[in-house]
């Protein structure tokens, strides 16, 4: 197959997108659906009905990436399908580009379209790679990023406005997922240690990366959103709070595969003398690209598997060296075989619970039940916890969607300004039913009157509206 892939016909980029889909469709039919992928469901919906961003929507998500959920749910509601065929067009887009800059860039001594097919199938990976994320459109912009940088490392190409266009697409790809903020300092070591850049350039590159920042925080304040803005979009990458959906152990497993390669791969080329000096210093240029692509990793505000695609472009790139360094094509076949035969065990293995690669317990606090909250249906609902799986079937109510950024108002009612908040928002947006998960109501009617007299308590932890 690596043979097949070894040769320059655009004819190639045909079977990588149906490879793609025939990856998919297995997990495409199961009903997996996670308490992100709810949440951005959520978001779509209440922004599509009218409601502002950050101001009446508490969510860290990116503001690029918000908009583009409001328009999904504009045109297929709250789809999951939806969202992974369009997962699907970008993965097979990137996967395009991502062999494009590799080509035009000269990063290997033939011209070949496996770092293409590599990175559709590291993208596919795990089930949770198969949906809509923020941090999966963020990757579109940073390879576009990527590509103008192996073109400014080459002498011949330092232009000006390749310069700003780097910074342009870098400031793009964190207000769709912000922890990918620090690529940018990634790219200025990289400017500093593999280039001749001079200082013009660096003001261009931080103009660049700055400006797409400006012009949403200038949107925001001619709004009266700023502090919305800040509070629920800036301060929590600096002083926020993580969600464990899977251990560091379960990662590695999910991962170990592309990890051992990666390792063989980095010792290949550290014994290989069949590079040039431009060569060496793209190799050098994305090990530093790794190291900040893992530094958006810990960054994240959840430990998540779909966290993990920022490093596919770095492991599609060492991974394909490493397959065309091999003298020996039937050991680069085996070693490929074993690759494909990993890709489906973990991936299907974890998805329809065989093998054993990953326990399910794993991901209990990752998935919602479809069965569980049934009682919740076509109702307006808020839930003051994590497990937002009651949402599923139900419609969010308040601003308060995200608890991790709601908490510390409904957990310090003896402040004035957190009383009038939280009043506000049931009064713009009343739910009909309120799961308590960390019991805080209390506290807030003994303080609110006009709150208690609406809610009666019903099940343990939950209020009901009192019907008029």
């Amino acid at each position: 197959m690596l043979t097949f892939f070894r040769l320059n016909d655009p004819y190639r980029l045909v079977i990588i997108f149906f490879l793609l889909l025939a990856l998919r469709i297995p997990a495409m039919l199961n009903d997996n659906l996670t308490i992100p992928e709810l949440n951005y469901m959520l978001l779509g919906e209440k922004l599509t009905n009218g409601a502002d961003l950050y101001s009446e929507i508490w969510d860290n998500i990116g503001p690029l990436s918000a908009m583009v959920y409001a328009l999904i749910d504009f045109l297929f509601g709250k789809s999951q399908l939806a969202y992974q065929i369009i997962a699907w067009l970008f993965v097979f887009f990137q996967a395009f580009i991502f062999n494009r800059l590799l080509l035009i860039n000269k990063a290997y001594n033939e011209s070949t379209y496996i770092p293409g097919l590599l990175y559709a199938l590291l993208m596919s990976w795990f089930w949770d790679f198969f949906t809509l994320t923020p941090i999966l459109m963020s990757v579109t912009f940073i390879l576009l990023a990527l590509h103008n940088i192996f073109s400014h490392i080459e002498f011949r190409a330092k232009r000006d406005e390749m310069i700003l266009n780097i910074g342009l697409f870098l400031g793009i790809a964190y207000l769709f997922y912000f922890p990918t903020f620090i690529l940018g300092l990634g790219t200025l070591l990289i400017f500093l240690f593999f280039t001749g850049t001079v200082t013009r350039r660096y003001v261009m590159l931080i103009y660049g990366f700055f400006l797409p920042f400006l012009l949403a925080s200038l949107y925001f304040l001619l709004s009266g959103r700023w502090q919305d803005f800040n509070y629920s979009f800036i301060q929590p990458l600096f002083f926020g709070y993580r969600r464990w959906y899977v251990s560091w152990l379960s990662a590695l497993i999910i991962f170990s595969v592309p990890t051992v390669l990666l390792i063989f791969s980095l010792i290949k080329m550290g014994s290989s003398g069949r590079f040039n000096n431009y060569q060496t210093r793209l190799n050098q240029t994305m090990f530093v690209w790794l190291i900040f692509s893992l530094g958006v990793v810990f960054l994240s505000d959840v430990n998540a598997p779909n966290t993990y695609v920022i490093l596919v472009p770095a492991l599609s790139f060492y991974l394909s060296h490493y397959f065309l360094l091999m003298r020996r094509r039937f050991l680069a076949e085996l070693i490929f075989f074993i690759f494909m035969v990993s890709l489906v065990m973990i991936n299907y293995g974890a998805t329809y619970d065989f093998f054993h690669i990953v326990k399910p317990s794993d991901f209990k606090n990752y998935l919602t039940e479809s069965d569980r909250y049934q009682q919740f249906s076509d109702k307006k609902i808020l839930v003051l916890g994590k497990d937002t799986g009651a949402y599923r079937h139900a419609m969010s109510a308040t601003p308060f969607l995200n608890w991790d950024i709601s908490k510390s108002v409904f957990r310090n009612p003896d402040y004035y300004d957190n009383l009038s908040v939280i009043l506000e928002g049931f009064e713009k947006d009343p739910p009909d039913v309120i799961i308590d998960e960390n019991d805080v109501l209390p506290a807030i009617f003994n303080r609110v009157v006009p709150l208690r007299e609406k809610y009666e308590p019903g099940a343990p932890g939950v209020y009901n509206l009192v019907s008029n």
